[in-house]
């Protein structure tokens, strides 16, 4: 339960980070991954929740009905010969991607250079 609770902070933390703008998102991972929580694969979750972060805006965009992601969609998705879901999905994949890049390389930068007790160098 304690992990699951942390996981959806993690993710109302990548949210208010992407409010920010999208270079918030790697900040967030890289605190976290500096930190080294005791989590289950810190890495994955840090991605997982900056797309579930991402993805909260993009929802809560499509139910407030004010028609901008869906405008912006379908003319990017014209030009892009792409159906809209696929670009949907592809901005969580970003946010994932953005988040694990920077869990992975501030994590492993603090093993080589704060090593814990029982991990090899």
């Amino acid at each position: 339960m304690r992990g699951v609770l942390g996981f959806f902070a993690l993710a109302a933390a990548f949210a208010l980070a992407s409010w920010l703008g999208w270079w918030a998102v790697p900040a967030v991972a890289a605190l976290w991954g500096v930190l080294r929580p005791g989590t289950w694969r810190p890495i994955l979750s840090a991605a997982l929740a900056a797309a579930l972060g991402w993805g909260f805006w993009l929802l809560l965009d499509a139910v407030q009905g004010h028609g901008g992601l869906g405008r912006l969609g379908a003319r990017v998705a014209s030009v892009m010969h792409a159906p809209f879901p696929m670009l949907i999905l592809g901005t969580l994949v970003f946010a994932g991607l953005l988040a694990w890049s920077a869990a992975a390389l501030s994590c492993g930068l603090a093993n080589l250079l704060a090593p814990r007790s029982g991990h090899p160098r």
